[in-house]
């Protein structure tokens, strides 16, 4: 099992807007996209979206170029405040 992250800068005032568009329907099949585990962090400047699965970039890959994600993400561009970037998880511990 693998995880990665996406983190999205969101401009200042832009939290609850981005919490509404979290809400909404997922822009990918969740049957589809081979993950196991699919989370969305908020905090005052930064969406964090974690995957998890057997090939998390992958996945994660697979979704950039998808035309519903690409459609999701255009709703995004005002509450952005700069380029999301990706996170590698480096460390875990499970018990």
């Amino acid at each position: 099992m693998s995880s990665i992250a996406v983190v999205a800068p969101i401009r200042y005032g832009a939290y609850a807007e981005a919490r509404r568009l979290i809400g909404e329907d997922r822009p990918f099949d969740s049957e589809r996209t081979p993950r196991d585990r699919h989370q969305v962090f908020l905090t005052g400047n930064e969406a964090i979206f974690v995957f998890e699965g057997a090939n998390a970039r992958a996945a994660v890959e697979e979704l950039v170029g998808d035309v519903a994600v690409s459609k999701t993400a255009l709703a995004w561009r005002h509450c952005l405040a700069g380029r999301p970037r990706i996170a590698d998880d480096v460390y875990g511990w499970r018990q």
